[in-house]
């Protein structure tokens, strides 16, 4: 769809905002808007809020995946009122930034800005903070940049950029007319639902793709593919009925199970070197990947690797720190450390293994797939799965490969088609409140 433009604008000098419509104003953060300060002392509310990344401002309790816990003494904490734009000062660049629905305690860390002209929309200004391209804008501002990194946790490289207030101040808005502001909110309105209702959809396919695509790999390493077999009770839960001529082992059986090691301390940096043979494997590398592992981040030394668990390629390994349990097949020469476990003399096609561990019923009772499973050595050692013989067992590997491939395919195209739905509204956000499109006449169109 093609929208509008203003027929006259001006330079700006600003790479963010670019041209501007004529008879807008620029104008500082500081000039549009009043930063509250008022803190909950004496204790006005018990009822904290947190900012996330993807709901915005929502109360703490209903806050997912941890995350730090709200302090005792609320006396430190600030107070944030409905219709205050919320921002992390030390996440705004990442777009760590609400508009709050609520009135609570928030942390200390945090700004909350209204506007100081009651004529003019916080929705709008919101939309501002919310846009890549101001955020981006910032970069050059923050004082000081930690990058985290963890064995236990596949977040990596976290920037965390705070932004002082005299700093975010001192910024230039675009400010339109109020009635603009309004036409502008209006008009983000109704073009985000619909893309946020093209994204909830596509999010949705990808789910039951998943779904069909793990009862796939589930039904082929329990049950194989031939449906006419003649099947016996396994004795094993999550095996149920396997094709009779199949042998029940425990995995322990088929490969000793070894954990990973590392050098210590594993951030001295005479244990890594850019031009190292052996890849040195996180978590985040693991999480991030399809299951094989073609590179890492980093590299060993020939010291470092001397002192860790080495993988060669094709070997297996399975992480049981951060994403726990999911399995990886090296493609590189890499080293491993006491997150993962490994199968130093495995017996069968590792792949075999892979997809036994990827379907995941193969861990019932030892917890969930992801972060809530506790595997270990002899956790692992001790599982029990179907083993065909080893012609079988290519034949069903090579029928997964083909059929897996087609939904890999369909997830793909899903994601493709949410990647570029939120790159068009990111891109609408930015060009709505800087004034590259004129919307005081858009007229929006019914969606079925």
């Amino acid at each position: 769809m093609s929208y509008s433009t203003y027929s006259k604008y001006l330079g700006t000098q600003i790479p963010w905002i670019g041209n501007l419509p004529s008879h807008w104003n620029l104008k500082s953060v500081k000039e549009l808007l009043c930063e509250r300060i008022e803190k909950n002392d004496p204790i006005k509310t018990d009822f904290i809020l947190s900012l996330t990344m993807d709901k915005g401002v929502i109360p703490y309790s209903e806050r997912e995946g941890g995350g730090n816990k709200s302090k005792e003494d609320l006396t430190a904490y600030k107070l944030a009122y409905p219709n205050d734009i919320v921002m992390n000062s030390m996440n705004i660049i990442a777009g760590s930034v609400g508009l709050s629905k609520y009135f609570g305690a928030v942390s200390p860390v945090y700004y909350m800005l209204y506007p100081r002209d009651k004529n003019h929309s916080v929705h709008y200004f919101s939309k501002i903070f919310e846009s890549e391209s101001f955020q981006k804008s910032l970069l050059g501002l923050g004082n000081g940049i930690m990058m985290k990194e963890s064995v236990s946790s596949s977040k990596l490289n976290t920037i965390r950029m705070r932004i002082p207030m005299g700093k975010l101040n001192a910024q230039f808005l675009p400010c339109p007319p109020p009635e603009e502001q309004l036409a502008i909110n209006d008009f983000l309105s109704i073009e985000m639902v619909k893309i946020d209702k093209l994204v909830t959809e596509q999010e949705k396919l990808i789910e039951l793709l998943k779904e069909k695509r793990q009862a796939v790999i589930s039904n082929a390493v329990t049950k194989g593919v031939d449906p006419s077999i003649k099947k016996k009770d396994s004795g094993v839960e999550w095996l149920g009925e396997v094709p009779d001529h199949w042998k029940i082992l425990k995995i322990k059986r088929l490969s000793a199970v070894q954990r990973g090691a590392s050098p210590r301390p594993i951030d001295d940096q005479k244990y890594f070197d850019d031009e190292g043979e052996y890849g040195w494997v996180r978590i985040s590398d693991v999480s991030s990947s399809d299951g094989i592992l073609r590179n890492t981040e980093q590299k060993l030394s020939v010291l470092g690797s001397s002192l860790s668990v080495k993988i060669e390629p094709t070997q297996l390994f399975i992480s049981i720190a951060g994403t726990v349990g999911k399995p990886c097949i090296s493609a590189i020469k890499a080293c491993i450390h006491d997150g993962f476990v490994y199968f130093p003399n495995l017996k069968i096609n590792p792949w075999w293994l892979f997809r036994v561990f990827e379907a995941g019923v193969c861990y019932g009772g030892l917890g969930k797939l992801g972060t809530q499973l506790n595997l270990n050595t002899d956790t692992v050692g001790s599982i029990s799965i179907g083993v065909p013989p080893d012609q079988e067992i290519e034949s069903i590997l090579s029928f997964l490969q083909i059929t897996l491939k087609k939904f890999d395919g369909l997830i793909s195209e899903a994601q493709r088609v949410i990647d570029l739905s939120l790159e068009r509204r990111s891109s609408l956000i930015s060009a709505a409140v800087t004034g590259q499109l004129d919307v005081r006449n858009y007229q929006p169109k019914e969606v079925a």
